[in-house]
């Protein structure tokens, strides 16, 4: 598996794969009919989210050997290896703190079921904690494996291109970062709107 550890637009750190977001899927049969209003919901998510959430819940008890990382090159493998771990560790903790605050949440919102029409509110909540778990487990796992570190100078262009606030670079960028590596709408991934 192969994940792009690279900044975005604003010089923070996005962790995500080569595999286009799509819905979380759900085993149960019951289950699979009552969250399809539901998946539409969570669809809502920014891609630079949804995209690193599923980044993270890919990783299975089955991966094994090296994880590759893909990052621009610009620190040395120690430093970058800092970088990661750090990230990681962050991201892990967020992911606790985001699954405890949605189960003090689940009882308010299967009370919504109360209201006419299907509980929306409690199955993209149900959804979301789905998304969180299964994240929250792939970052331990990530943790655990050994890590391969390649840098690409593309990605470095990248990066200079955000520090010097070269935005006209950015499209011509971006369109070769998704014809060379695969990732779709990469511009969803690593350009965030100014505020």
């Amino acid at each position: 598996m192969t994940l792009f550890f690279v900044r975005d637009s604003k010089l923070h750190y996005r962790c995500f794969s080569d595999e286009p977001a799509s819905p979380p899927s759900v085993r149960s049969h019951w289950a699979r009919k009552a969250l399809e209003v539901a998946k539409e919901k969570l669809m809502l998510l920014p891609q630079r989210i949804s995209r690193q959430e599923q980044a993270f819940a890919k990783v299975t008890k089955g991966t094994a050997g090296p994880l590759r990382v893909v990052h621009s090159g610009r620190l040395d493998k120690g430093h970058i290896s800092r970088k990661f771990r750090l990230f990681l560790h962050k991201q892990r903790s967020i992911h606790l703190a985001l699954l405890i605050g949605e189960m003090l949440l689940l009882p308010f919102a299967a009370l919504s079921g109360l209201l006419p029409g299907p509980n929306v509110v409690f199955y993209s909540l149900a959804l979301l904690m789905i998304l969180q778990w299964r994240a929250w487990c792939g970052l331990r796992r990530i943790l655990r494996l050994e890590w391969d570190f390649q840098p690409d100078n593309l990605f470095a262009d990248w990066e200079e291109a955000v520090e010097a606030e070269r935005r006209e670079d950015f499209p011509a960028l971006l369109a070769r970062i998704e014809q060379i590596h695969g990732i779709k709408k990469a511009g969803k991934i690593l350009l965030r709107k100014s505020r």
